[in-house]
């Protein structure tokens, strides 16, 4: 086991992180949890984020996104291995998802491995910590020495659209059996989890409270959000098709025809069937840091989750995030939502959903504002990473 006693890498024998995020970062949210967790951990460890190396192939037939998201990651692999702002590493291999093919797999393997290890090299990267926030990280992790092996299993991966089910149910069961310690947001998942491994930790999301909860004070609003009439019901995050319900997205802009329904973030989905409304915006991907500055501008937030098993299984991070910035929240149900109960308006049916929303911008005050912030102004990623810190100092269980 080694020494975390050494906060700074001065000391050759502290080492180094090597994270295989399930992200991109140079074009995925920064607020997801393993750029929060890498950004902080390279303030004092010298951290290797390789950008995700996928689960699942596009296919132009199925997803009419695909071409945009195949350019996407060329770009991506064309800045190949650069220093971000806050001093960690990024890398991009050039990689191919097909790491479960027969054929193609082991060459794939071994390409991935070498670029690896060569900028394991490069950087003076002997052993390290390693963490995986992608289960196809294993068929690399697994032929490489380290000295801790950390799992983020923040999602039920094998529920994601377009993935090999048996395969990603594979990865995970053998990250989740073999990790020093494997970290969770979702209660039902732990409960799982822990029952193969005892160094299970439910960590639950941070938030980024400093930068939510102050937002307001500054007058900045972007020009697109200042130019839409209020109220305004808000939504920030990615727009997909496993997570919300656009039935009830369509019978919110029809019941409330006098409110904006403002959506910031990505889309993945079809979303044709909301345009039709005059009262529907789509504000598109905008940079982390501008998020907070969006939602100020919400009169209310809304989670308007499906009920399936992604659902069930899953925590969003923006539950903190809205209530940071002190805006009422209207949510479907969804398990990780029970904590939040008392300062959140969770709605059992359509017609539930839009009287909460009317409730929401009614009877909002500054009391109930200072509450959410209260509810979650402990729970910061920084918070988050000592904790990870000192479960890794006391060792295995």
């Amino acid at each position: 086991m080694f020494n975390m006693r050494n906060s700074r890498i001065k000391d050759k024998d502290v080492p180094a992180i090597i994270c295989f995020a399930g992200c991109d970062w140079w074009y995925h949210n920064k607020g997801l949890f393993a750029p929060q967790i890498m950004s902080r951990l390279a303030k004092r460890y010298k951290v290797l984020f390789i950008n995700s190396l996928g689960m699942r192939v596009p296919t132009l037939k199925k997803d009419k996104y695909a071409f945009k998201k195949i350019l996407r990651k060329l770009k991506s692999i064309a800045r190949y291995l650069r220093r971000s702002d806050n001093g960690m590493y990024i890398f991009t291999p050039i990689s191919l998802p097909f790491f479960n093919s027969s054929i193609v797999g082991p060459i794939i393997t071994s390409l991935v491995l070498l670029q690896i290890k060569m900028v394991m090299i490069l950087l003076s990267l002997r052993e390290a910590i390693f963490y995986v926030g992608c289960p196809p990280a294993w068929e690399i992790v697994k032929r490489v020495r380290h000295r801790y092996l950390i799992y983020e299993c923040t999602d039920i991966f094998e529920e994601m659209p377009g993935v090999n089910k048996s395969y990603i149910t594979a990865l995970d069961d053998v990250l989740t059996r073999t990790a020093d310690l494997v970290l969770y947001v979702n209660t039902a998942l732990w409960q799982c989890g822990r029952k193969k491994n005892a160094n299970s930790l439910l960590l639950g999301h941070g938030v980024d409270f400093e930068r939510f909860a102050h937002a307001e004070e500054s007058k900045y609003i972007p020009e697109d959000m200042a130019a839409i009439p209020k109220p305004i019901i808000g939504y920030f995050g990615e727009i997909t098709e496993e997570a919300c319900d656009f039935s009830l997205l369509e019978h919110i802009a029809k019941m409330l025809p006098n409110m904006s329904i403002v959506f910031v973030g990505p889309i993945s989905a079809d979303v044709n069937r909301l345009k039709q409304f005059e009262n529907v915006y789509f504000l598109g991907r905008k940079p982390y840091e501008e998020i907070p500055h969006y939602g100020k501008a919400f009169d209310v937030a809304i989670m308007p989750w499906n009920q399936n098993r992604w659902i069930k299984f899953c925590n969003p991070i923006k539950i903190k995030e809205y209530l940071a910035l002190g805006k009422p929240v209207v949510s479907t149900y969804y398990p990780e939502i029970e904590p939040f109960n008392d300062l959140v308006y969770v709605a059992g049916n359509y017609v539930e959903f839009v009287s909460h929303i009317r409730k929401a911008t009614k009877d909002d005050n500054i009391r109930l504002k200072r509450e959410r912030k209260k509810r979650v102004q402990n729970e910061t990623w920084d918070n988050k990473v000592e904790e990870i810190l000192r479960y890794i100092k006391k060792g295995r269980q």
